[in-house]
């Protein structure tokens, strides 16, 4: 049974703010990992508000000499219908990838892009808009989307004995970096286990983003995420993100299923993420 944790979700804009997401911290399949090759797994997202299945993110991560290298994530919603596509590439930075996600319906693109060693942010609010775009620096330590579920895992002994980490991370869809903190929160219970809370939070004051936690759920052996709670990538008619829970169970719910998502096997995917 598994313990629910009480959470102070941020609204919305810190999803926009930090990138931190479910596809950002998942990498929780619990299938052996293959360290030369694809791996498949499927994260279940439901409404943190109502319980309610809202998609899934189907994840498809490569591994050269067991270092991540691409990974594709397709997020499906409650009509079988893809919602978003995110590509991403680790080849060049292992905390920051670059990475392309669209949305197919408004035409919404974001990502960061590096050249030599040049990096950029760069966002397209709809279809026909103008893309901006912003520089940065790598000044470690530093994530960007997915990269930082792998920055816990380079630190996870110093966060498992309550050191506090530091860092950068850049927020492609706010076109900004910021500061960040994550530490050890506790430890719970999950699916009868053992399991650590790491929470991570803004660790500097903006007017202008509303402050708030994401938490996510470890486990302490295996380092390989359980649980996620905090703000979703995908947006709702409204065109704002929600708070969700993430469940990376190797057994699709029926909820799911009734819904039309994805087999979490690995379909035939192009490795070729922006660069």
């Amino acid at each position: 049974m598994k313990k629910t944790l009480n959470l102070g979700i941020a609204a919305a804009v810190i999803a926009v703010a930090t990138g931190i997401s479910a596809a950002a911290t998942a990498g929780a399949v619990r299938a052996p990992i293959k360290p030369n090759g694809t791996t498949c797994f499927d994260g279940y997202a439901y409404s943190l508000d109502s319980g309610n299945y809202r998609y899934t993110a189907h994840n498809e991560q490569t591994r050269k000499n067991g270092k991540l290298t691409h990974w594709q994530v397709t997020y499906v919603g409650r009509q079988g219908q893809v919602i978003a596509r995110k590509t991403l590439n680790f080849t060049a930075n292992q905390t920051v990838p670059t990475y392309k996600m669209t949305v197919p319906q408004s035409g919404y693109m974001e990502g960061i892009r590096h050249s030599g060693s040049r990096w950029w942010m760069v966002r397209r609010e709809k279809q026909g808009a103008k893309a901006k775009r912003k520089s940065f620096k790598i000044k470690r330590p530093i994530a960007g989307d997915a990269g930082f579920n792998t920055l816990v895992k380079q630190h996870f002994a110093a966060l498992q004995s309550g050191k506090t980490l530091k860092f950068r991370f850049v927020a492609a869809g706010k076109l900004s970096v910021i500061n960040l903190k994550a530490f050890k929160a506790g430890t719970t219970t999950f699916d009868g286990q053992k399991a650590v809370v790491f929470k991570a939070e803004l660790n500097m004051f903006l007017i202008h983003f509303l402050v708030g936690s994401l938490k996510l759920t470890y486990n302490p052996d295996t380092h390989r995420l359980l649980e996620y709670r905090g703000i979703g990538n995908v947006h709702n008619k409204q065109g704002n993100t929600y708070s969700v829970r993430v469940d990376y169970d190797p057994t699709m719910p029926a909820v799911a299923r009734q819904h039309g998502a994805p087999a979490p096997g690995c379909q035939k995917t192009n490795n070729n993420a922006a660069s």
